[in-house]
């Protein structure tokens, strides 16, 4: 890695930045991400079903390739992002002990790591997407909530019923002054990590949005009177 990504990296702490195929690539909506690494036609709601498969299927059984330091509420958003991308083979399919069935096939355009991106496929700075930007420390492979909701993903609305499956919640935790995540399944249920560490208690869990309205911390409800409640986003590879 150039020494500058390296600083930039662990500036932003967000670890060190994988290889990039950094070259000339448009970015024609200027929302970070080169046209080349961003989903077209069907593939959107391929990715999305199987986003949204990755994360439940965490509730039922971790998977061991998900590293106990990644085990938090991003953490789930970015492996799901991952697996979604992968190549779905036999043995892929392996390693999960449950998989909820996916509704469609797998994305067919386009497999991880990216094209221009490789594995630094979650935006962390501002502006549109420029060669030497994975150099730069721009774009990472592993980042915070915060970071995710305000660059790697784009707020659709705060009104939970508009949501669609693969969809993401986040929301501003003030007595943490952090931001959490969760994923839409659609149905009116959802799923995310607590944000604890595995050795103090932290889980994968499955509730409905009926359930989360009765969260004895308030800023957990998801409704557009609740300040807290940041709104529904979507990666942005989906726009």
């Amino acid at each position: 890695m150039r020494p500058l990504a390296l600083i930039a990296c662990t500036l932003l702490g967000m670890g060190v930045a994988a290889s990039t195929f950094d070259g000339p690539a448009r970015d024609m909506d200027r929302d970070g991400y080169p046209d080349a690494a961003e989903l077209r036609g069907e593939d959107r709601a391929r990715f999305s079903e199987w986003f949204a498969a990755v994360a439940e299927s965490q509730y039922y059984g971790l998977n061991p390739d998900w590293k106990l330091e990644d085990q938090d509420c991003a953490g789930l958003l970015r492996y799901a992002f991952v697996q979604a991308l992968e190549k779905h083979d036999t043995g892929w399919k392996a390693k999960f002990k449950f998989l909820p069935a996916p509704r469609f096939p797998s994305v067919q355009n386009l497999i991880y790591p990216l094209p221009y991106l490789s594995r630094s496929v979650f935006r962390v700075a501002p502006g549109s997407y420029q060669a030497g930007d994975v150099a730069a420390g721009k774009l990472v492979g592993r980042t915070s909530a915060q970071f995710l909701a305000n660059y790697s993903s784009q707020r659709v609305t705060r009104n939970i019923d508009e949501a669609r499956r693969g969809d993401l919640l986040f929301f501003f935790r003030p007595r943490l002054g952090a931001y959490h995540s969760m994923v839409y399944l659609g149905g009116g249920l959802v799923v995310y990590h607590t944000g604890a560490s595995p050795s103090e208690g932290g889980e994968v869990r499955l509730l409905s949005i009926q359930t989360l309205m009765k969260h004895p911390e308030k800023a957990f409800h998801p409704v557009s009177s609740n300040p807290n409640f940041l709104g529904v986003y979507r990666w942005k590879i989906l726009q």
